[in-house]
């Protein structure tokens, strides 16, 4: 697509503007139409929806779509406010794609996300919340993406049976782990050198017993899907920003934790990456359409969305 018209005044744009070079609305690019009704998981899972995913070409060029659409939804109307603190800008950023709910009690996380909701604890110091809110979204944009690839490919709207299954998704075992590496490598950026901590990266490898020397394809996919999250949280948050939120660290005193540091790992070509994401996708339907237990248990994943 050459060029996108603005649906407010009617001028005509390049396709990678994100805001009207006329009147600065934000630009819809439509690219997702009515296709199909899903009404249920038994309408998602099927013979022919997976045929149909194996059959879609899943390109580098629709992905930077599927980021330019999701890059959009903030741009609606968030607008960085010079007058409030950091920690109040990145918490309106996050409530333009989720909800932000506070929680008192329990030590077991500092923050949570879940089906859409970010819990924070507003026990921690500034910089730690602003640290964990970023995390969370970064689990939220990360659902984001692959649910726009299904979106792409059967033309649907969002519904929560297709947020449900995303949620099955990420939440398997090895993607589950690689979920939370993507999360903290994002979270890193923000965060004086040294507070970085891997915690429940290294926690859920443990417990699934993931062999470290096997996962490095993994670790490259992982670092080259945060360099994308972090490109569009970059679109909200300057660089001038960012050096604030790390010298809010050194005026929290926060501690150093030097927990654990793969900075200098490799990133996975935009190819293989987007081949990663397809592969992910068309593997998980086909277990689910074969597996009476799986379609069972993934259905349980509905009562969590609205």
């Amino acid at each position: 697509m050459k060029e996108i018209y603005c649906s407010e005044c009617g001028e005509k744009n390049k396709s990678s503007s994100i805001r009207c070079e006329y009147c600065g609305s934000t630009l819809k690019t439509d690219k997702i139409v009515k296709g199909k009704s899903i009404n249920s998981f038994d309408d998602l899972i099927t013979e022919e929806n997976i045929q149909q995913l194996v059959d879609t070409p899943f390109t580098q060029d629709a992905y930077k779509s599927i980021l330019e659409e999701i890059i959009r939804t903030g741009y609606d109307n968030f607008h960085y406010d010079v007058n409030a603190s950091v920690l109040d800008n990145v918490y309106q950023l996050a409530e333009q794609y989720t909800h932000v709910y506070a929680k008192h009690k329990g030590n077991d996380s500092l923050g949570l996300y879940s089906a859409n909701n970010i819990y924070l604890d507003e026990r921690m110091p500034e910089a730690q919340k602003i640290s964990t809110l970023i995390h969370e979204l970064t689990h939220h944009l990360y659902y984001e993406i692959y649910e726009q690839w299904l979106m792409y490919t059967y033309k649907i709207e969002k519904n929560k049976y297709l947020e449900a299954f995303i949620l099955f998704v990420l939440n398997r075992p090895e993607l589950k782990t690689f979920n939370e590496y993507i999360a903290h490598t994002t979270q890193a950026r923000y965060e004086e050198v040294g507070c970085q901590s891997y915690s429940s990266f290294i926690d859920l490898r443990k417990k699934y017993a993931l062999d470290m020397m096997k996962l490095t394809p993994h670790f490259d996919y992982g670092r080259s899907v945060s360099d994308d999250i972090t490109m569009i949280i970059e679109c909200f948050i300057s660089e001038n920003v960012k050096q604030k939120i790390i010298q809010q660290f050194d005026m929290d005193n926060m501690p150093k934790i030097y927990e654990v540091n793969f900075d200098d790992l490799p990133r996975m070509s935009e190819k293989d990456k987007v081949e990663s994401m397809h592969a992910v996708l068309i593997n998980s339907m086909m277990s689910a359409f074969k597996s009476k237990d799986i379609m069972d248990y993934l259905k349980t994943f509905d009562q969590y969305f609205i």
